[in-house]
C-alpha cells in the first residue's frame, strides 16, 4: 500500500503481489505525482521507517547500484526522531546493566543528547566521577527490523523472480550485504571492538584520538563510552584562524590515507558532526558504527589506480580497474580504454589541487555500470568515503589536495610492496600454493575420468528470465481449466433438466439448477479474478 502510495503502484503487478491489496487501491495506482521518482523513493523510505531509512542510507552509498539522481535524494534521507520515552531509558538500562541509573551512576542525565532511528545517547557521571555518554538501543528495535528484514528479502526474491530488468547487483545478494551491515549496527559491541581496534592502529599517531570503551557499562543495547569534550568540526566555522584550518584539514585527510592505505580498516561515516578537536588540539573521531575493510588485493589494486590518477596512466588505470573488479569476457577492453581515456582528459588541463579524488573514484564505479564490472562493496563505500571526507576538508581549507597528500603514502606502500624481502616472501608463498595443487592434481583428475567412465558426472542448467512467463502460463492454464469445469457443468446441468433426473421442484429438476447455480456462481468469480488482474 505505500508503493501504491507513492506512486509505485506498477511494481505490484510485476512482482506478482496484486492479490494482496483491494480494488480501491489498485485504482490509485494511476494517479500522478509532482515530486520526481527519486524524491518519492525517499519519501516512502522515510515512511517505512528505521530500517528502510538505514536501507537508503546504504544505497546512497553505492552509485554502482543507483542511479546518481536517486544517490542525491537518498542523501537526504533524515535519521533523526523524537526521542523515546523515560520508561524505555530505565527499561533499557534494567535489562542491559541489571539496576537503575541511580545505583550505576553518580549523575544521569534523562533528557539525551541527540536521537535518532536506532538509538539515543544520554550524558552521564560514574561512580568515581569519570562522564560518559550512553547509547542506548531504542526499545523492540530488533524485533521491527527482524520483521522489515524479512519483508525485504521476499520482495528480493520476487524481484529476482519476476523483475525484468538486469539489474547491476542481485537484490537477494545486495539485501545479504545489507542484513550484515545492520546487525552489525544493532550490536552495539561490535562498534565498542571497532573503536578498540582504531585505538591500536593509531596508537603510534598522536595526533588523532578515539573515545574510551567502558566494557562494565557496555552490552549488545548500551555503549558506554568515554565524553570527549571539546569542539565538533561543523561548529568550528571562523573561530580557527586560517592556518590551523588547514592543518586541520591536512589532518582529517590523512586520517583516512591511513586507514585506507596502512590499515585497511577505515572509518565509513565521514560527517561534521562525527569529528571533534579537543582541548589538546587532537582530531577525535567519535562514532565507529559504520567501518570499512579492504582485503590485499582490493588495496593493492587501489593503491595503483591512484597513482595512476596522479600520473595519468590509462593503461595502468584500465589494468588495476579490472583487477579489482569483476568482469565476465564480455567487457570490450578497447570501448573501456576509450571512456576511462575521455575520463581522465577532463583533468589534463586541471592543475592537481583542483582535481576532486572522492568524485573521481565516483565516475570510475559509474563505468562499471556500463561496462558490467562488478565492483567489491567496500571499494565502492570507500569512494563516497573520501567524497564526504574530502568536503569537510575543502569547507576547512578550499585549496586542500587530498592526491598531493595520499601521493607519498602511495609511493611508500608501491616501493614496501616491491621490497626483494616482500617478493621473496610472496614467492615462497606462491610455490606453497602451487605444491598443494600439483599434488592434489592427480587425484582430481582420476576422480573426474572416473565419473565421466561410470556415467556419474552431472551437468546443471539454470534458465533465467522465464519464471514469470512460467508463472503466467500457470495462471493461463487454471483459468482455462476453471472455465472449462464452468462449461461442462453448464452442459451437464442442461442435460439434466431435459432428462427431468432426480427429484423436481416446480417442474425442473433440481440436480440441474443446482448445477446452473453452480456454474453462474464460479463464472462471476472467474470474471471478477480476471477483471480484478487488469487483464482481459
Amino acid at each position: 500500500m505505500v508503493l501504491t502510495r507513492h506512486g509505485f503502484g506498477f511494481l505490484i503487478d510485476r512482482l506478482q503481489l496484486d492479490g494482496y491489496i483491494s480494488a480501491r487501491v489498485r485504482r490509485s495506482k494511476k494517479q500522478k505525482f509532482r515530486a520526481s521518482p527519486a524524491e518519492r523513493v525517499r519519501m516512502m523510505l522515510e515512511e517505512l521507517g528505521p530500517t528502510f531509512i538505514k536501507l537508503g542510507q546504504a544505497l546512497s552509498m553505492r552509485p554502482d547500484i543507483v542511479p546518481e539522481e536517486y544517490i542525491i535524494e537518498l542523501s537526504k534521507l533524515q535519521d533523526r526522531v523524537a526521542p523515546f520515552s523515560e520508561a524505555g531509558v530505565v527499561r533499557i538500562l534494567n535489562e542491559e546493566l541489571g539496576a537503575a541509573s541511580s545505583r550505576l551512576f553518580k549523575r544521569f542525565d534523562k533528557n539525551p543528547m541527540a536521537a535518532a532511528s536506532m538509538a539515543q545517547v544520554h550524558r552521564a557521571v560514574t561512580k568515581e566521577g569519570r562522564q560518559v555518554v550512553l547509547k542506548l538501543q531504542r526499545p523492540g528495535l530488533k524485533k521491527i527490523v527482524t520483521a522489515d528484514m524479512e519483508i525485504l528479502r521476499l520482495l528480493a526474491k520476487a524481484w529476482e523472480k519476476f523483475g525484468r530488468e538486469e539489474l547491476p547487483r542481485r537484490p537477494v545478494e545486495f539485501v545479504d550485504e545489507f542484513e550484515n551491515i545492520i546487525s552489525e549496527e544493532l550490536d552495539f559491541l561490535v562498534e565498542a571492538r571497532h573503536l578498540e581496534r582504531f585505538q591500536a592502529n593509531f596508537k603510534s599517531r598522536p595526533d588523532y584520538g578515539f573515545p574510551k570503551v567502558y566494557w562494565e557499562f557496555s552490552t549488545s543495547r548500551c555503549l558506554c563510552l568515554e565524553y570527549v569534550a571539546g569542539r565538533k568540526i561543523s561548529d568550528l566555522g571562523k573561530a580557527l584562524p586560517q592556518p590551523e584550518r588547514d592543518k586541520l584539514a591536512q589532518r582529517l585527510f590523512n586520517a583516512y590515507i591511513l586507514m585506507t592505505l596502512e590499515d585497511r580498516f577505515f572509518h565509513a561515516d565521514p560527517h561534521s558532526g562525527n569529528f571533534i578537536l579537543d582541548s589538546e588540539g587532537k582530531l577525535i573521531i567519535i562514532d565507529a558504527g559504520q567501518v570499512g575493510r579492504l582485503d590485499t588485493e582490493t588495496e593493492a589494486a587501489f593503491t595503483d589506480m591512484l597513482l595512476a590518477l596522479i600520473n595519468r596512466d590509462i593503461d595502468t588505470l584500465v589494468e588495476a580497474y579490472l583487477r579489482l573488479g569483476t568482469a565476465d569476457d564480455s567487457v570490450d577492453r578497447r570501448l573501456l580504454k576509450k571512456d576511462i581515456s575521455i575520463f581522465l582528459e577532463q583533468y589534463y588541463d586541471l592543475p592537481i589541487e583542483k582535481i576532486s579524488f572522492g568524485k573521481a573514484l565516483q565516475n570510475l564505479i559509474m563505468l562499471s555500470l556500463k561496462h558490467r564490472i562488478k565492483l567489491p562493496p567496500d571499494f565502492v563505500i570507500l569512494a563516497k568515503t573520501f567524497l564526504g571526507a574530502e568536503g569537510i576538508g575543502r569547507r576547512l581549507n578550499p585549496d586542500l589536495n587530498l592526491i598531493q597528500a595520499a601521493r607519498p603514502t602511495a609511493e611508500a606502500i608501491l616501493r614496501q610492496r616491491y621490497n626483494p624481502r616482500r617478493l621473496a616472501r610472496e614467492f615462497i608463498r606462491k610455490s606453497r600454493e602451487m605444491q598443494r595443487f600439483l599434488i592434489d592434481l592427480p587425484a582430481q583428475t582420476q576422480e573426474l575420468l572416473n565419473k565421466i567412465i561410470h556415467g556419474r558426472l552431472k551437468m546443471v542448467f539454470e534458465h533465467k528470465g522465464l519464471e514469470g512467463l512460467q508463472h503466467n502460463l500457470d495462471r493461463a492454464s487454471n483459468r482455462l481449466s476453471f472455465a472449462m469445469v464452468v462449461a461442462a457443468l453448464i452442459v451437464g446441468s442442461a442435460l439434466i433438466l431435459a432428462s427431468q433426473i432426480g427429484p423436481q421442484w416446480g417442474g425442473f429438476s433440481l440436480l440441474g439448477l443446482i448445477g446452473f447455480l453452480l456454474a453462474g456462481f464460479f463464472g462471476i468469480v472467474l470474471i471478477i479474478a480476471i477483471l480484478r488482474s487488469g487483464r482481459m
